[in-house]
């Protein structure tokens, strides 16, 4: 992965705003987003403002997606739980505005190797159980996940249509692929030619140690007991 370094504002206890380089960043920095937005180095949870986030190279969707700041008495934060309201790594906030105050605030709760090294220390100093230091440490490897996921899930796909390909069978739908894989049982609603196809196609495969999946013609007089 290209590593992700820049200058970013960082508001201190005191009030007075520092620009440190985003390797620097510890858990508990309080983040000064700009409002003409930017890339993210680092997970943080909004607590001051809103921003327009685009979250593509995570989730693949192109669409904005808007995050409010982190409301009060929601118990113990969670990227997960609370995604609404956290800025993950990589993303692009497109727009930043403040109502509270004249900054947009957020607070780092993840960062890289160092951020990392941190926390263990931190997690160490306040005499947590081994295991749950071990599992907080390599929550950073849900940060590296999502990025490769999609793509993965598309050379797979494309690997299994060229299979099917070679085998004479054309795929209209490629992302239904992995829900083929599942079918045990085949309906059809009409009888003569139709189930006839139907039923030649169980041996279409290629595979004849399998046996064809069972194809059933279900005229109109005929009903499904209870609901289908």
């Amino acid at each position: 992965m290209v590593k992700l370094s820049m200058r970013v504002c960082v508001c201190r206890p005191g009030g007075e705003e520092e620009w440190v380089d985003s390797s620097e960043l510890v858990p508990g920095d309080c983040l000064v987003l700009p409002q003409e937005g930017g890339l993210m180095p680092c997970d943080a949870a909004l607590v001051a403002g809103e921003c327009m986030v685009n979250e593509s190279s995570l989730t693949g969707e192109s669409v904005p997606v808007l995050k409010t700041a982190l409301p009060e008495g929601l118990g113990p934060y969670c990227a997960e739980t609370h995604r609404r309201h956290t800025l993950f790594c990589g993303t692009l906030v497109l727009q930043a505005r403040a109502y509270v105050g004249p900054h947009v605030l957020a607070v780092v709760t993840r960062t890289a190797l160092l951020g990392t090294i941190y926390s263990i220390f931190i997690l160490y100093r306040n005499r947590l159980p081994l295991n749950e230091i071990v599992i907080r440490a390599l929550d950073l490897v849900t940060v590296v996940v999502p990025p490769a996921l999609p793509a993965a899930m598309t050379v797979c796909t494309l690997y299994a249509q060229s299979r099917l390909r070679r085998q004479g069978i054309f795929c209209i739908h490629p992302l239904r692929i992995n829900l083929g894989g599942k079918l045990q049982l085949v309906c059809f609603d009409k009888v003569g030619p139709q189930a006839g196809l139907a039923r030649g196609s169980g041996t279409a495969t290629g595979t004849p140690a399998r046996p064809p999946l069972p194809c059933y013609s279900l005229s109109s007089t005929h009903r499904m007991p209870g609901p289908v």
